[in-house]
């Protein structure tokens, strides 16, 4: 009976796991995205172990570690591989289409670099396809964004600074190629007697020699399998020689393009310099404040404009500066506020924002903000931009922050007058509202615009 309560409560404990969206939401941000702390953290590790293993194979294969190494080798192989393993099923167990991700390319990729272990307690020589792990080094571009190039030179400067991510990640490719290739080898002719394939580091050297169409000769596969694979890697060093060239030619065609386009806008803008050289400003001649409320300053101003026309009520309303903040926590969600506006009369979602108290630092005053509305603070924040609300009738600026990785420290601390809800969302969420209009706040939808096309 007591085995049979333990097995339901296991089987109910298992059922649970695998239908809770939150934890499957948060497992995905970390695995999946590498824009916060978490994600680039876990990719770095994921790189690190990676490369870990690549060099434990190509060590396994030099005979003179395998003298009094092997068995910490071994050790460190089933340690990796259980690593791999457990990453694997968690990327299947957080995926919104498991099946999508197991039969994509990165999904086979992730299933072959657990397998050559598990396939080697029958198959012996199987185990060094644990070699393919090198293709998930591409990986390495999710997180560190590199070869972001800004500055510009001369044409052909401009298109090798250009083409240098291109040429990189096809220099990884190549490299994958030889010790892919190499490790291939090895398998074929490591068993031939005196063979000088002898290891997986010699044989990424004929490899490479053959690849680049050097050839020293001074390895030369015996079998028949050897000499055809000799034969594909030949072929293939004929193929690749075109591809640095091509990449470096279409950036340079690509650098002829933008230059006439830059030249062209820079002649419109000076054009337009020129037609807009003409003091526009208005001359006040007269002005009297109407209203003055703490929500709502009316002055009436009597204006002069340029083109000799004159207002006699020109209304300005004048209000304190204020601030509105798109808040990320550590697993990248957004923390947002759910409100009614009587106005138009309808309850929406925005972000956290108020008003600048008199002689505020803006910036304390989004944290202020944050704080009481959400009860969230600390993290990394950065001004993203300033807007004027109304530039023709309204004084004030609305100053726009990015906080990362902010954390709940309290409750919400709300006065008298304000109802307000917090919601925690998800990227995706958040965007597909923007498209949609459900963030109908126009200071709180510009930054939120910015914020994603940097993305």
């Amino acid at each position: 009976m007591k085995i049979l309560n333990l097995f339901n409560t296991l089987k109910d404990k298992l059922i649970s796991f695998y239908h809770d969206k939150e934890l499957k939401k948060k497992i995905y941000i970390i695995i999946f995205e590498s824009d916060t702390k978490l994600g680039k953290r876990f990719d770095t590790i994921l790189m690190l172990v990676i490369l870990l293993s690549i060099l434990l194979v190509i060590a396994e294969s030099m005979m003179s570690f395998n003298l009094f190494l092997q068995p910490y080798l071994c050790a460190l192989e089933y340690i990796f591989t259980a690593f791999f393993t457990i990453e694997y099923l968690l990327r299947l167990y957080c995926s919104p289409k498991p099946w999508k991700y197991a039969t994509s390319f990165f999904g086979i990729i992730d299933l072959l670099a657990t397998l050559p272990l598990y396939i080697s307690w029958i198959f012996g020589t199987a185990r060094y396809l644990l070699i393919i792990r090198a293709f998930r080094l591409i990986r390495v571009f999710r997180v560190f964004k590199l070869f972001n190039f800004l500055d510009e030179g001369h044409a052909l400067l401009y298109s090798l600074r250009a083409s240098s991510r291109k040429i990189l990640v096809f220099f990884l490719f190549v490299l994958i190629m030889v010790i892919s290739l190499g490790t291939a080898m090895y398998m074929v002719e490591g068993n031939i007697p005196e063979t000088k394939f002898d290891n997986i580091p010699n044989s990424i050297y004929w490899a490479i020699v053959t690849l680049t169409t050097v050839g020293y000769g001074d390895l030369t596969p015996e079998t028949g399998i050897g000499r055809f694979l000799s034969s594909i890697v030949m072929l293939l060093g004929y193929t690749i020689i075109a591809v640095p060239t091509g990449i470096v030619s279409a950036s340079m065609f690509e650098y002829g393009k933008k230059a006439k386009s830059k030249a062209l806008a820079e002649s419109k803008n000076l054009k337009r310099k020129r037609k807009n050289t003409v003091d526009r400003s208005w001359k006040t001649l007269a002005s009297e404040y109407i209203v003055h409320e703490k929500w709502l300053t009316v002055r009436k101003e009597h204006v002069l404009l340029p083109t000799g026309a004159e207002i006699n009520d020109y209304y300005v309303l004048e209000y304190p500066n204020w601030v509105n903040i798109i808040a990320i926590d550590e697993i990248g969600r957004f923390v947002m506020v759910r409100q009614y506006r009587h106005a138009i009369k309808q309850t929406l979602y925005e972000l956290c924002g108020g008003v600048c108290e008199a002689d505020e630092d803006p910036l304390r005053a989004a944290q202020r903000e944050l704080f009481e509305e959400t009860g969230y603070g600390n993290g990394e924040w950065s001004l993203m931009m300033t807007l004027s609300p109304n530039a023709s009738t309204m004084t004030n600026t609305t100053f726009c922050y990015l906080a990362i990785d902010v954390e709940l420290l309290s409750s919400q601390h709300l006065d008298d007058t304000e109802d307000l809800s917090v919601h925690l969302l998800t990227e995706d969420e958040v965007y597909n509202m923007l498209k949609s209009n459900e963030i109908r706040q126009s200071l709180m939808a510009a930054p939120l615009w910015q914020y994603f096309s940097k993305k």
